[in-house]
């Protein structure tokens, strides 16, 4: 049976122009076929399974060739060599290739295959597969059962155990360490970073005026987001870096993350029906003023 680009799971049977651009082709007309022809996006589906296999979860993770940690060698994994092993065991509807004929007629060099595959795996389309952020996640900031701190408790727990066994959060800390400040995969993450947070932006903003809040003067929604994706990025890496921290732990109630995140809100918001209208500066200033001792004058004798 022979199948076409439509017949593969999503994200590979989406649109890659502007998206996949060093394909071969002497004509304008034959690198447009190419971009999104089946070929390339069974080539793209073996270097995303080498990706997963060894920047999954430690259980799933596989060594490198020669039984290197993957941390030595960076991405060097990604050989030619694997890449064609990985596309003789593609299961259809993707292409199976053997040989590197077919690679080389399709890039003029593995640099070219790995800025495309790259600039495919950071593309927000990868965002949600690999997240599983509607169920996992996103509505655990829409439950309207129980207090919200227990609520907020739950839906980071979710999170991070969701990102610590991303490959795409793995692979992204590897690339964000070495890339050139001028490269493309700056622009990539950057991408992949405005098409995550779309959602979360309108998630936040429901919950928060679901539960009476609006945000305090001179906090914007951007803000907000990009607060708690950092907050959450770095808790991430550092459970990462050291489990036994107990960043996450076993109990999704009262862990260190999600008293960071209530802190956060608690700063950040303030209650429609009774807002003070001070930024986050003014307020703190009010309180830091109302927290000092009082200057004290001591007569001091000769």
């Amino acid at each position: 049976m022979t199948y076409g680009k439509k017949d593969l799971p999503f994200p590979y049977d989406q649109d890659f122009s502007g998206i996949v651009t060093r394909v071969k082709g002497i004509r304008e007309a034959t690198r447009v076929a190419l971009v999104n022809s089946t070929k390339v996006a069974s080539y793209l589906k073996a270097g995303a399974n080498l990706i997963e296999q060894h920047f999954g979860s430690d259980d799933n993770a596989a060594p490198a060739d020669g039984g290197r940690k993957p941390y030595w060698s960076g991405i060097r994994f990604l050989t030619e060599r694997a890449l064609s092993r990985e596309m003789e065991n593609l299961e259809p509807p993707f292409l199976r290739q053997k040989g590197d004929g077919p690679y080389r007629s399709t890039w003029a060099s593995h640099d070219d295959y790995l800025n495309d595959l790259l600039a495919f795996l950071f593309h927000d389309m990868n965002y949600d597969p690999q997240y599983s952020a509607e169920v996992e996640t996103r509505g655990g900031w829409l439950r309207t059962d129980g207090a919200f701190g227990d609520v907020l408790d739950g839906a980071i727990y979710d999170e991070l155990l969701v990102m610590c066994r991303m490959p795409l959060f793995r692979l992204q800390l590897l690339m964000v360490a070495t890339a050139h400040r001028n490269d493309g995969i700056h622009a990539a993450i950057s991408s992949n970073y405005e098409g995550a947070l779309a959602p979360w932006k309108k998630i936040y903003e429901s919950t928060i005026a679901g539960r009476g809040f609006q945000l305090r003067k001179g906090v914007t929604l951007d803000d907000f987001a990009d607060t708690l994706a950092a907050i959450t990025e770095g808790f991430a890496i550092r459970n990462l870096g050291d489990p036994t921290a107990g960043i996450i732990g076993d109990d999704p109630r009262g862990h260190l993350a999600g008293m960071a995140v209530i802190g956060i809100l608690n700063s950040y918001l303030e209650p429609i029906n009774d807002p003070n209208g001070l930024s986050l500066r003014e307020e703190f200033e009010q309180k830091s003023a109302a927290a000092r001792p009082a200057d004290r004058t001591e007569d001091c004798g000769d």
